[in-house]
């Protein structure tokens, strides 16, 4: 987990370039309008997020981007069904809590 955190910090999602950060941010609103969760909340942040986010959706951008970065994914479209179970499979082990 340690070297993974150092990974992501090493490569923060404001050093993407304009393109690339489009696409994180796409794909985390498409994944906030897919499992029903609204954009401009913050009860995500703690949970998603690495710390300096202030709404889910800056906290589901984050989230995406570490999930695209430990699973090895392209960021497009066709990573979409990936994040989405991967987000479902999160979202069971909480309910389980």
């Amino acid at each position: 987990m340690r070297t993974e955190l150092m990974l992501l910090t090493a490569m923060p999602l404001n050093r993407l370039i304009p393109s690339e950060r489009r696409t994180v941010r796409n794909l985390a609103s498409s994944l906030c309008v897919a499992m029903g969760i609204l954009q401009e909340g913050c009860h995500l942040v703690a949970i998603l997020g690495l710390g300096g986010e202030r709404t889910n959706q800056e906290a589901m951008e984050t989230w995406v981007y570490c999930e695209l970065v430990k699973q090895n994914l392209e960021a497009g479209r066709d990573s979409l069904p990936t994040l989405i179970s991967r987000l479902q499979e999160l979202e069971n082990e909480w309910r389980a809590c």
